[in-house]
């Protein structure tokens, strides 16, 4: 369930366009691979310091909670290919999968969850794709453990 989506390859790209909430690591990451893909990024952020140094890279960065519908239509959701919902906090995460697929039905989402519950609860909301915590930790621990130890 690292990645749980059904088929990631049958969204097609009419905009061009993507929304990323959270521009921690993990959504910056994900940011900088859509724009070298050719996408157009929009962020959502609450760190009033994230927002001015990315407006200083001339990147949209808009301030605000991911769960308000005023919000999304600043970032034109209408017209997004995916939402990028890379928060830590899973109720948010779940809220805005809720509320932004009732915005835009055709709309690609991602969310990050921490337990596999909530990553199928993620799924049930809207979710397309989600990325469970827990299960990427246990793929990481197993190989950390068993790369480290010689049994021979």
């Amino acid at each position: 369930m690292h990645g749980m989506a059904d088929d990631p390859h049958r969204f097609q790209l009419k905009h061009r366009r993507a929304i990323v909430a959270g521009y921690g690591p993990v959504g910056r990451l994900i940011a900088e691979e859509l724009e070298k893909a050719g996408l157009q990024v929009s962020i959502i952020e609450t760190n009033l310091d994230t927002i001015q140094r990315q407006l200083g890279l001339n990147r949209p960065c808009f301030f605000g909670d991911v769960r308000d519908p005023d919000v999304l239509h600043k970032v034109h959701i209408e017209q997004a290919d995916a939402l990028i919902l890379a928060i830590p906090d899973e109720e948010i995460a779940l809220e805005a999968c809720k509320i932004a697929h009732a915005l835009n039905p055709d709309l690609f989402i991602a969310a990050r969850t921490n337990f596999f519950s909530r990553g199928l609860l993620a799924r049930q909301l809207g979710a397309d794709a989600v990325v469970v915590e827990e299960v990427v930790t246990a793929e990481a621990m197993r190989k950390t453990v068993m790369d480290a130890l010689s049994f021979g």
